[in-house]
């Protein structure tokens, strides 16, 4: 393991992206919101350009609304939240106008039940009454039971309406949850969905010999700066693909950033760990990519590994923070395995850089 301490260099990076951040909040006159902010970072920052494109096309001073339905569109977590607000509000607006029709539609069949009763307790007093009155009081029980009908009838339409309304709503709650724990660009998991399957991981009574593995494409990002944009996300779909055949079906990809990979791999050890890694690696580095429509050879792409496992971890956190630390570590084109010597040796240049 070539190793290499590359914490000063990824808070630079960060710093870097924030500093950009702020210049387009303030170059196009965007509210400096928390939202805005992850708009902007997953445009800046997630490889997907189409994003960056429609946010630019809006011009100065773009209408909130407009930001929120880019966000929305293109999957951004913060925003997929707004679509479930919204839609936690319809829902009780509905359930609001069930309660509402159920009680109108009650209270018209305990008048109309009563004014039958009525009618029927006359005629039961009086079997012998005249002709006339004997057919004005059916006359008006027949007018009771039509409209208790008709109204049974129009209040099946109106429930049919908002039975309506409910479907929608269910159905926009699952695209957006849908949305809310895929990538955009490459339908794999993503960093959220990641962290729900970590979590899953550590509940489970044996989460003995699960690895997350960490992977960098290297040399995606100078490719993709060469090209116009969005050619980066033609080499992304790509790499998804080859990332779904590389596992199995309990195995698990995502992808948790512009150039970022995550796998988890269920009963494997050390060994296996960085067989697995140089077997995926492989076939990456043998792939033809097809970017903007030139064919890159093999050996174009890379990737850089770096693995830790939940027994050394207590919580998928701390699983990813090692996995994480090992990333950082590796040489490009390399695999590092976590060890505590990597936290050390963190927290040492940490002291460095804060004294």
């Amino acid at each position: 393991m070539n190793a290499k301490a590359n914490a000063p260099e990824t808070l630079a990076r960060s710093a870097a992206v924030m500093a950009m951040i702020t210049q387009v909040i303030t170059r196009l006159e965007i509210a400096p919101i928390p939202r805005n902010y992850a708009l902007l970072h997953e445009a800046l920052t997630g490889g997907n350009t189409a994003l960056g494109r429609e946010i630019t096309a809006l011009g100065k001073a773009p209408a909130q609304e407009a930001l929120d339905a880019i966000g929305v569109r293109n999957g951004v977590p913060d925003h997929n939240a707004l679509v479930l607000g919204h839609s936690a509000s319809d829902l009780m607006r509905t359930i609001e106008a069930l309660a509402t029709e159920a009680e109108a539609e009650r209270q018209k069949k305990t008048n109309a039940v009563a004014q039958i009763g009525h009618l029927l307790g006359r005629l039961k007093a009086d079997p012998v009454m005249a002709m006339s009155d004997f057919a004005a009081q059916a006359d008006l029980l027949v007018a009771a039971v039509e409209a208790m009908i008709g109204s049974e009838r129009a209040h099946c339409r109106r429930m049919d309406t908002l039975v309506a309304r409910l479907e929608n709503i269910a159905s926009g709650v699952g695209a957006s949850e849908t949305a809310l724990l895929h990538d955009p660009v490459t339908g794999l998991a993503n960093r959220a969905a990641l962290t729900n399957r970590l979590m899953a991981a550590y509940d489970a009574e044996d989460n003995a010999g699960s690895a997350l593995l960490l992977m960098r494409v290297e040399r995606l990002k100078s490719i993709s700066d060469s090209h116009a944009p969005g050619a980066s996300e033609d080499a992304l779909r790509q790499i998804a693909t080859l990332f779904r055949k590389s596992i199995k079906k309990l195995d698990y990809v995502a992808r948790v950033g512009g150039d970022g990979f995550a796998f988890l791999f269920d009963k494997v050890d050390r060994d296996s760990v960085v067989s697995i890694a140089e077997r995926i690696r492989d076939r990456i580095e043998a792939e033809v990519f097809r970017i903007s429509g030139r064919e890159y050879l093999p050996g174009t792409l890379t990737l850089t590994v770096g693995c830790a496992f939940t027994e050394d971890a207590p919580n998928g956190g701390e699983l990813y923070r090692q996995a994480l630390l090992a990333l950082e570590a590796a040489s490009e084109g390399g695999t590092c395995v976590y060890s505590l010597e990597l936290t050390e040796r963190a927290g040492r240049q940490y002291r460095r850089d804060a004294g």
